[in-house]
């Protein structure tokens, strides 16, 4: 590894960790102003006041704001998330598995997304101005009008209500064992839960990196470098190739944000559908004051989205050599 690529590296890494600990400083603000006692949800009328503060003593949230945040701190770097206030349980065994569904769904269809976008945008506009154009952009550009939530219930409604073809919610049938990921993976079952809460997002996010792909090939293909391979005699699917290679990079920048705003749509798809992801466990922590498991969705969202961005600003530079990795 050359010393200019190292050196970025280690500038990226440093990055990283600054903004883990600004987000993570961010997240203890917030949960600590924002209205409501995170015991509503637990005492009844029954409970004395007694009771209430020796159960806010044994959360830790009777101490100085100072010490609270240290320990929180201190905690999350060793992978301690606390103690849900309504499963009672380590907020890790919660969020994690809801984590895990949630990038089942998710992961498999932002790469399809990806690999479509990839293709058939290189196609679209490698023919502009022809049928397969306007239909190949129509088409996707009309989906992606309508919200994500609507399309779902417009799917659901149509595979599981009327034609009866698919379950209407849930990851599994009610009464079922857990299973881990690689058993549901390995399990037809799970694919038919499945199915519908993927083809929502793989519908709905389809058009931007498409629309995307399709403007960067319109433009290659006015470059030099695409008349001289016409002139060489290359087929003209090879030279497409190529000049979908030089457009794609676009797409990698789209990547980051995009894990972003699929994790926020993920929850609409999730409540639809009656996922068990993090999205779904992110909003009833908020209606049930769970300040643990909001904290640590919160983060553990946000690790996510900062390891793409990593891993997107490395892989410039295998797609284009020109970048180099010593200079701003």
């Amino acid at each position: 590894m050359s010393n200019s690529l190292t050196e970025f590296v280690a500038r990226r890494l440093a990055s990283f960790v600054f903004m883990l600990f600004f987000i993570l400083s961010t997240i203890f603000v917030l949960f600590r102003v924002m209205p409501g006692d995170p015991t509503a949800a637990l005492l009844t009328g029954q409970f004395s006041e007694e009771a209430r503060q020796a159960m806010l003593e044994n959360f830790g949230l009777t101490r100085p704001l100072h010490e609270q945040y240290l320990i929180f701190i201190a905690n999350v770097f060793q992978g301690d998330f606390g103690i849900s206030f309504f499963y009672r349980e380590p907020v890790g065994d919660v969020i994690f598995p809801r984590l895990v569904n949630t990038l089942m769904i998710m992961l498999p269809a932002l790469g399809l997304v990806m690999v479509i976008a990839y293709f058939w945008g290189s196609v679209v506009g490698w023919n502009k101005g022809t049928q397969i154009d306007r239909w190949g952009t129509y088409i996707p550009v009309s989906l992606r009008a309508v919200p994500h939530f609507i399309l779902g219930l417009v799917l659901l409604i149509t595979f599981s209500y009327n034609l009866g073809w698919l379950p209407t919610g849930g990851m599994g049938p009610i009464g079922g064992r857990d299973m881990s990921p690689l058993e549901q993976l390995a399990s037809p079952t799970f694919y038919k839960y499945a199915a519908l809460p993927f083809t929502t997002a793989l519908l709905h996010y389809i058009a931007d990196p498409m629309m995307l792909m399709r403007n960067n090939i319109i433009g290659e293909r006015e470059k030099d470098y695409i008349e001289l391979h016409k002139l060489k005699g290359l087929h003209p699917r090879n030279v497409r190739r190529r000049a979908a290679r030089n457009s794609m990079l676009p797409l990698l920048t789209w990547l980051t944000p995009m894990i972003g705003v699929a994790f926020g749509g993920q929850i609409l798809i999730e409540v639809v559908f009656s996922w068990p992801g993090i999205g779904r466990e992110l909003v009833l922590a908020a209606q049930r004051q769970d300040m643990p498991v909001a904290q640590a969705a919160f983060f553990l969202v946000a690790v996510v989205v900062l390891l793409t961005n990593l891993v997107v600003d490395l892989a410039y530079g295998y797609f284009d050599p020109r970048i180099s990795y010593g200079k701003t």
